[in-house]
């Protein structure tokens, strides 16, 4: 199959599921959380995150290039880099991300949880990468590594802020986190992420090893906030939203306890209370 055919099946699919969001999810109680809605959401921006991907080049840097080069494997350096980035990964979000996570008894669900973790990875993976060549485009070609990195830096800076904060963390995850344990993530994991894997990549190129490392986080990240699967008939409590500095528009405000000393959620994932 080739990319321009796949990329045409992914604009339908996106087509379908935006059609299936205006008719049935675009009016859903925004008090209760649903599991088909956020899944279609998703869908939505999974879709259009591979189309960002094909059409700013993420595919060919995938597809036409190893995943290292003889030269790459042939030096300790670049050794002690990937297992550092892995290792980092799986401390930050495995570890730290899973500790102050909370879960509200919701049901782990592996198969689905799973599958929604590797969208979203590969999903996030292709568009930070988009960045990379657009910024490369907007140097002319011409800038060096370090401008590139700068630029895509402050672009991702912007982007995983706005999509995290007013979309991501409202319309689709449910509600998982407290003020503090927001903070925290921010600090402690996100920002080290784009800081030391994109340096990896600016480094080496590997195209196909920074997806996988997004995946491997994103991946940990469903498990460990326990994604309800798309037929789950559980309740599960929406994020609380707060008015932002952008014109009021909703931003995710983090879980408040009515009971903060008594509160087992709290307790549960380590938070203050």
């Amino acid at each position: 199959m080739t990319q321009p055919i796949a990329a045409a099946l992914i604009a339908l699919l996106f087509c379908v599921s935006m059609l299936t969001y205006l008719l049935r999810y675009r009016n859903t109680d925004n008090e209760v959380y649903s599991p088909m809605a956020a899944w279609n959401r998703a869908i939505n921006y999974f879709c259009l995150a591979y189309l960002m991907g094909w059409y700013f080049g993420v595919w060919d840097m995938v597809l036409n290039n190893p995943v290292a080069t003889a030269e790459h494997m042939e030096l300790d350096q670049w050794w002690y880099w990937v297992v550092g980035v892995f290792a980092w990964i799986l401390f930050s979000y495995w570890g730290v991300w899973a500790r102050f996570t909370i879960r509200f008894d919701r049901k782990l669900d592996l198969l689905p949880q799973i599958v929604f973790g590797i969208l979203w990875g590969t999903a996030s993976g292709q568009v930070f990468l988009a960045w990379w060549n657009i910024a490369t485009a907007v140097g002319g070609g011409e800038w060096a590594t370090w401008q590139v990195y700068a630029f895509v830096y402050a672009a991702l800076t912007f982007w995983q802020w706005f999509l995290m904060d007013m979309f991501w963390d409202i319309y689709i995850s449910p509600e998982h986190d407290t003020l503090f344990s927001i903070g925290l993530k921010v600090a402690v994991t996100h920002v080290p992420n784009i800081t030391i894997t994109l340096w990896f990549f600016a480094l080496y190129e590997n195209a196909l090893i920074f997806i996988a490392l997004q995946t491997l986080a994103l991946t940990g990240a469903c498990i460990m906030m326990r994604m309800p699967a798309p037929w789950s008939k559980e309740q599960h409590l929406l994020a609380r939203k707060i008015p932002s500095v952008f014109f009021g528009l909703p931003r995710c405000g983090g879980y408040v306890s009515p009971d903060p000393e008594n509160d087992a959620y709290l307790r549960a994932a380590h938070l203050p209370r």
